[in-house]
């Protein structure tokens, strides 16, 4: 449809495995246009594809950050939404309620 600026295609790190989805970006809009005309419920590999404008209503659900950076940059997300690691004011509760528990045996 015409050259793609960049494309995306997340992991699932727990499963090993792509999420099922990914996101192309055409150098021009008309392209972008037209690869949604031509593609939106084309069949793929036996399985019926959707294909749209991705929203930056979606994509803030997904950060709380403002900026244009891609959440997965940071490894601190990595780290929070992946590895399973507590933010620093989960752990801040954690240390509390672990206090908490050792001031109750004693």
């Amino acid at each position: 449809f015409g050259p793609i600026k960049s494309l995306d295609i997340p992991m699932d790190y727990k499963e090993g495995r792509h999420k099922g989805f990914g996101f192309v970006e055409y150098e021009d809009a008309d392209d972008a246009s037209e690869a949604i005309f031509n593609m939106d419920g084309a069949d793929l590999m036996g399985r019926t594809i959707r294909v749209s404008m991705a929203q930056m209503n979606q994509l803030n659900k997904l950060s709380n950050a403002t900026s244009q950076q891609a959440i997965w940059s940071s490894d601190e997300w990595f780290q929070q939404h992946v590895a399973g690691q507590p933010t620093p004011e989960e752990q801040e509760r954690l240390n509390a309620q672990s206090q908490d528990q050792q001031n109750l045996k004693d």
